[in-house]
């Protein structure tokens, strides 16, 4: 079956006419066989654009996902026509293919993008950071983790992380969740000042 539809294809080829209706349904009964086949696919596209069959439409979305490259595959079928796009009709109906053409136009260059791009770069404003103003280490910093979610274990890491603020307010938190351990807690307090007065 493989030599017969080989042969079969090398004729069609060496003597390809879009016109000859045999050689379309030779190329069906091949594109049957195989049907990722992509050289037979696009000549038997070829041959129904040209005698104007219904069934181009169908074969055209799945021909051209095979195409390495569709641009060459849409000069290949209209080579001998000329297609006029005209932008003012709406109703005009468009081929898979011509969709390509007609958004490539609208796209616009890359370079453009990239002119864009290093236009607002050299324009963007620039954040000036004064050197008068100094961080206070004394500022108690509010922390964003809820009430909840605070532990002895976080208080301890917070410690060991050399964020004193942070151990404090945790271990405020943790003695008004549990009132029994709240001395305990103002010991820890009182560890974690005299630790950070050393530092």
């Amino acid at each position: 079956m493989v030599d017969n539809s080989k042969n079969l294809f090398s004729k069609i080829i060496n003597d390809y006419n879009p016109k000859d209706e045999n050689q379309a349904n030779d190329l069906k009964k091949i594109l049957n066989s195989y049907p990722y086949f992509q050289s037979a696919s696009a000549h038997y596209l070829k041959s129904l654009r040209t005698q104007e069959k219904e069934a181009f439409n169908e074969l055209l979305p799945k021909t051209s996902l095979l195409t390495f490259n569709r641009l060459i595959l849409r000069e290949w079928l209209y080579k001998s026509l000329e297609i006029e796009v005209s932008d003012n009709s709406k109703n005009e109906k468009y081929s898979f293919l011509d969709w390509f053409d007609i958004i490539d136009d609208n796209i616009p260059k890359v370079e453009k993008k990239f002119d864009l791009i290093d236009q607002f770069i050299k324009n963007s404003p620039k954040i000036e950071f004064s050197q008068e103003k100094k961080s206070d280490p004394d500022v108690i910093v509010e922390s964003k983790i809820k009430d909840e979610l605070i532990t002895e274990t976080l208080a301890k890491i917070y410690v060991t992380q050399k964020k004193y603020n942070k151990a404090i307010k945790a271990y405020e938190i943790l003695s008004l969740k549990y009132p029994k351990k709240s001395s305990f807690f103002a010991d820890q307090i009182i560890d974690i000042k005299k630790i950070r007065n050393k530092d």
